[in-house]
């Protein structure tokens, strides 16, 4: 016992006599423990997590100059973007020098159990200050394309200042090389203009490597669907396939990402009889950044158009001008003017057109007919990001539109088909396209 007492204030008796030296251990004590629970207390509450506010999310694109004021109002409460391994991305706004700087949370969000969505903390990113912008920095670091989401906070809250010219950008490491692989889906009829499906793929090439000058197109391969080494059973060669109807899913996302070797990373070109909408020639998914298999890995035209009186066939011509427009889509670029659907779609009236300064845009195709509204907004939740791109003919619905008054019908991401229309991209739009090639596995 005698022992046990003086080994306790050793390393004070030999700097003081024993009368000071247990009162002053007693201090010494009080002081460390203080410490050691005062530091336990803090790695107890962290800095707190501040989730996004709705289910319901905008949507950010990487290097999508169009991202409208929905985005802008609603940065700090949560929006959502797509990610893809190794990507650097740089969120920036305006300084607002009522606030302090925020600091911005990210969030991975990732299905659950029960058919829905979870949502996990990643990490928490602080800006620098550059030229009277705010500017975030970050690194995705998974393995696979994902779906992330971000909000701004304040002193544990959300950030209460304006966020005015948001810029969302990404840049990446993968090859700018791409290959193109045609599937014809069913009974594919002549068309006109071409011989076989061969002589269609070698206009396609042509036609890719004289619109998609910031690409090295490769090659082209032709796999039919009835011949697909897994699936090939449930795509017979004798019907007629009507996207959406003959199948539920529209764009046949089962048949992207081809599993043979060299084809499995090309863009996956499906080519159906049509397609079961009324006046829709093609379809994808904007920013759709796929390729390698399963959701937003497709990009779907029809070799006939539904009219509401039967069907209509298309030439070779413009089906390869609808496949180029709609790969315009797949990596990232909107139509140079927006429909209604668009702008329903966007859940944002002031997206009225793509946000390039070298692309104009035609008012009077709102106001035309050609293109109708909807019913109401469309749904954008955790599970969805995608908005689906259609391409019209320019005889929809009985309307005489002529597209000679638009400033923007002779580029390829206008949004009606007509053989007058649709010959080239501008340079910012080739610009974003092999910026966002880059970002994309392959």
């Amino acid at each position: 016992m005698v022992r046990s007492n003086f080994f306790a204030p050793l390393c004070i008796r030999r700097f003081f006599d024993a009368k000071k030296a247990y009162p002053l251990f007693i201090f010494f004590t009080f002081g460390v423990l203080t410490a050691f629970f005062s530091a336990c207390s803090e790695d107890s509450d962290p800095e707190r997590v501040v989730y996004p506010l709705e289910n319901e999310l905008y949507a950010m694109f990487p290097n999508d100059p169009a991202l409208g004021d929905s985005v802008d109002a609603h940065l700090s409460t949560g929006v959502m973007m797509i990610v893809h391994p190794g990507g650097l991305y740089s969120l920036s706004f305006e300084v607002d020098s009522a606030y302090e700087a925020p600091k911005m949370q990210l969030f991975r969000i990732y299905p659950n159990q029960n058919g829905g969505s979870g949502i996990s903390k990643v990490e928490t990113v602080k800006p620098q200050v550059v030229g009277g912008r705010y500017v975030f920095t970050f690194v995705c670091e998974e393995n696979e394309k994902s779906l992330w989401a971000l909000t701004l906070v304040e002193n544990n809250d959300y950030y209460r200042g304006k966020t005015r010219n948001v810029i969302f950008e990404g840049s990446g490491k993968y090859s700018n090389h791409l290959s193109l692989n045609l599937i014809p889906v069913g009974l594919i009829d002549p068309i006109d203009g071409v011989d076989g499906m061969d002589s269609l793929a070698k206009m396609l090439l042509q036609a890719f490597r004289k619109a998609y000058t910031s690409f090295v197109i490769d090659t082209i391969y032709v796999n039919y669907a009835s011949k697909h080494p897994i699936l090939g059973s449930k795509y017979p060669s004798d019907v007629h396939w009507h996207a959406g109807a003959t199948s539920e899913d529209m764009t046949l996302a089962e048949l992207g990402g081809w599993p043979v070797k060299g084809v499995n990373e090309a863009l996956d070109i499906v080519l159906v009889h049509r397609i079961n909408e009324l006046n829709v020639l093609g379809y994808a998914a904007l920013f759709a950044s796929n390729l390698t298999g399963g959701e937003g890995s497709t990009v779907i035209v029809g070799s006939h158009v539904l009219t509401t009186t039967g069907e209509r066939a298309l030439s070779a011509e413009e089906i390869v001008k609808v496949a180029v427009h709609e790969t315009g889509h797949f990596f990232g670029l909107r139509h140079t003017t927006s429909t209604w659907e668009d702008l329903e779609n966007y859940h944002d009236l002031s997206v009225l057109e793509d946000g390039f300064e070298d692309t104009p845009y035609c008012p009077d195709l709102l106001t035309s007919g050609l293109y109708k509204k909807g019913k109401g907004k469309a749904s954008v939740d955790y599970r969805m990001p995608y908005y689906g791109v259609k391409m019209l003919d320019s005889r929809a619905y009985g309307v005489t539109f002529d597209e000679s008054g638009c400033p923007d019908a002779h580029l390829f991401m206008f949004p009606v088909s007509s053989e007058k229309t649709m010959t080239e991209f501008s340079k910012q739009q080739l610009k974003v396209l092999k910026q966002n090639l880059a970002l994309i596995p392959h």
